[in-house]
């Protein structure tokens, strides 16, 4: 007779943020503070990755690959982010991965298999108890992914994936069932969830544990029996779920669930240390070049126009040399302090670092593309976007394809339907990232042979105080219906 206590450890969302810095808490310390959760229950601790985390701009796959094991990661579930640099370079991240990497709603094209490497779901074993994992991944996916590196894949259901595998898992002989996801979902004051995870726990079997990811804000309650839990985004911290179960009859007898926040000060292994030193020393010279300076502080914003934003969006119209540029809030974060802006500072909250695309857009195409992005349904999956070289007037209060009000230069002189402007885009958007494929594929992209990050740094340079001339930009009435923006 007898207990027996499992503990879960789960997040998501690391994205390579293994260097610490100001703006990130830095794998050594995040290693550390899973080390001693792991030591209150050594033989009945699993660590659980929910996704985004083998793609960054500097130190990609296989270095990131080298931390996860050194934390000694159990299972991991692909992210959409997994997925942006093809398939070649996705395969050699899950090759190189010991433990099992798991996809249960992605399959290939060609010929309807897994992706390869990939299982759908995973036994377990801690201290008797058989613990079955299943993965499944957003079905945004392919909405947040550059469309040609996506191109050879499949979004398929994953209420279905769910529906199948839970029910085999238990036939199986699981005792716990987890379900290990890279889903969103939001949680109201009261406590209320709502998003793609909860949509999906209503529709399925039961599990014991359900983990989201791929967007901000920690989470952690039981709801209808089940932990449902995210935590993460760049390490900053942990979703520990607690098991107690019936050494005899392997029945659940409890559960709870909780966010422990990372300790920045935490004692890092020093082999870690050392090792996250061998990969990210040989960029420290590049990151500490200044830049420019700023006498004001910016602060990205996703669902409104901030300077920041206005000023990363001059940055790509800087770089494609046209009239009008956009890209989507999402590509970027953090913010800048006043004095002197190191490429470190800027280049973290430009955080993609596509190659650039020009191409014609008419005022008609503006104007749809401003509607799709403030249709409710969509602004919720991904927020605003910012942009340069026009002015725009939103009415939130109006329905959706009723929003945008005027499209004009900056002078305010509307720009006719008719008209042709030259315009810079990311190649995710070129690709019609954020579901504005509609729009996107209408139009003649050329690529510039040039990258985001090389507009940025120039753009800086060239003005050594940075400012944004025209600000605002955006004029708005009301609040963006479905505004789940997290900053």
């Amino acid at each position: 007779m007898g207990e027996i206590v499992l503990d879960l450890l789960c997040h998501a969302d690391f994205s390579g943020r293994i260097r610490p810095s100001r703006e990130d808490i830095g794998f050594p310390a995040f290693s550390a503070e899973i080390a001693k959760l792991r030591a209150q229950n050594p033989a009945g601790t699993l660590l659980l990755d929910a996704g985004d985390a083998f793609s960054t701009n500097y130190w990609p796959g296989l270095p990131l690959v080298g931390a996860m094991i050194r934390s000694k990661t159990d299972v991991m579930t692909l992210g959409n982010h997994e997925f942006d640099r093809g398939p070649a370079f996705l395969d050699s991240c899950i090759s190189a991965c010991p433990f099992p990497v798991l996809c249960a709603n992605v399959r290939r094209k060609a010929d309807g298999a897994p992706v390869p490497g990939t299982k759908p779901w995973v036994l377990l074993e801690r201290c008797g108890i058989r613990i079955g994992v299943l993965g499944l991944t957003t079905e945004y996916t392919p909405y947040m992914v550059e469309k040609s590196a996506f191109a050879p894949f499949e979004m398929t259901s994953a209420a279905e994936a769910a529906a199948r595998h839970i029910p085999a898992m238990r036939a199986a002989g699981a005792d716990v069932v987890v379900v290990l996801t890279h889903m969103p979902f939001y949680q109201a004051a009261d406590g209320t969830l709502t998003g793609e995870l909860p949509e999906l726990i209503d529709a399925s079997p039961a599990a014991d544990v359900w983990i989201g990811g791929h967007i901000p804000g920690d989470c952690a309650q039981v709801r209808s029996g089940a932990c449902v839990v995210k935590a993460g985004f760049g390490g900053a911290s942990i979703a520990h779920v607690r098991l107690t179960l019936d050494a005899a009859s392997h029945r659940i007898l409890d559960r709870s669930c909780a966010v422990v926040q990372t300790d920045p000060n935490g004692q890092a292994d020093p082999e870690i240390t050392r090792y996250i030193r061998s990969v990210t020393d040989p960029f420290e010279p590049y990151f500490r070049e200044p830049l420019g300076s700023l006498n004001e502080r910016w602060r990205m914003t996703l669902a409104h126009e901030s300077k920041l934003g206005d000023f990363l969006a001059d940055c790509l119209r800087f770089g494609g040399q046209t009239e009008l540029s956009y890209m989507n809030t999402t590509s970027a974060c953090g913010e800048l302090l006043p004095g002197e802006i190191t490429r470190e500072e800027l280049l973290y909250c430009a955080a993609f670092d596509d190659e650039m695309f020009t191409g014609i857009i008419t005022g008609a195409q503006l104007h749809a593309l401003l509607e799709a992005v403030y249709e409710p349904e969509r602004f919720g999956n991904n927020a605003a976007i910012a942009f340069s070289g026009f002015h725009a007037a939103v009415d939130h209060t109006r329905p959706g394809g009723q929003k945008v009000l005027s499209v004009t230069r900056p002078d305010g002189t509307p720009i006719a339907p008719d008209e042709r402007l030259s315009v810079t885009v990311s190649a995710y958007m070129a690709s019609g990232g954020n579901d504005t494929g509609a729009i996107a594929g209408q139009i003649d992209w050329k690529p510039t042979g040039r990258h985001y990050h090389e507009a940025v740094s120039a753009y800086a340079k060239s003005l050594g105080v940075l400012t944004v001339a025209d600000y605002p930009r955006l004029h708005e009435t009301g609040e963006p219906e479905n505004n789940h923006a997290p900053y």
